[in-house]
């Protein structure tokens, strides 16, 4: 009788080690499927100068492109070098605002009253990804971002610019000079 104990208990850790060495293998598996997106924020700040001209109309005014030329694929690899433009899971623009550069021209940033915010590249048309309206701040303009908006294929190319249609509130005409601050949310996973 105790051969018999013996020999079923053999067979059952037998068993039992087969399934857990089996399961293991499903484990990995299933761990090598599952992509962790990671979550950054990628900055982009820069100065700029640009005309501005304005007038108390319902009609906007679309304004020359403002080259970005964000180096995405460097960035991932700056902050994940073992990641690149490849694993990018998804991109949305996080903040954008302009931030007037006193000067003595004396034009002030509340001559727009609504402005919406374009990105483009070479091989893509615009695409509308922030926006504000009611504008009365004279040095700086917050925008907000449009909601789940995916640039994945404009920020995959280096060569992208934003576009400004601005309306305005008020008659001014010149040139200003801006600071953009401008951050994009990146989620990239292998």
């Amino acid at each position: 009788m105790r051969k018999i104990v013996t020999n079923i208990l053999m067979i059952s850790a037998i068993l039992v080690a087969g399934n857990v060495i089996n399961s293991c293998s499903k484990v990995e598996d299933i761990i090598d499927d599952i992509s962790i997106p990671v979550p950054f924020t990628i900055p982009v700040n820069f100065d700029a100068q640009i005309p501005l001209a304005t007038a108390n109309t319902t009609d906007p005014v679309t304004y020359p492109e403002i080259p970005v030329n964000i180096d995405v694929d460097a960035k991932i690899k700056e902050a994940y070098p073992s990641l690149s433009i490849n694993n990018l899971k998804s991109a949305k623009l996080n903040s954008f605002s302009i931030e007037l550069i006193p000067t003595t021209g004396g034009l002030e940033l509340d001559a727009i009253k609504d402005a919406k915010l374009y990105i483009k590249t070479p091989d893509l048309p615009k695409k509308p990804i922030a926006e504000v309206t009611g504008n009365t701040n004279k040095s700086i303009i917050n925008f907000t971002p449009t909601a789940n908006t995916d640039l994945i294929d404009y920020l995959k190319s280096k060569q992208n610019s934003f576009i400004l249609e601005i309306t305005g509130s008020k008659v001014a005409a010149g040139i200003i000079k801006i600071k953009v601050n401008a951050g994009f949310k990146v989620e990239v996973g292998l």
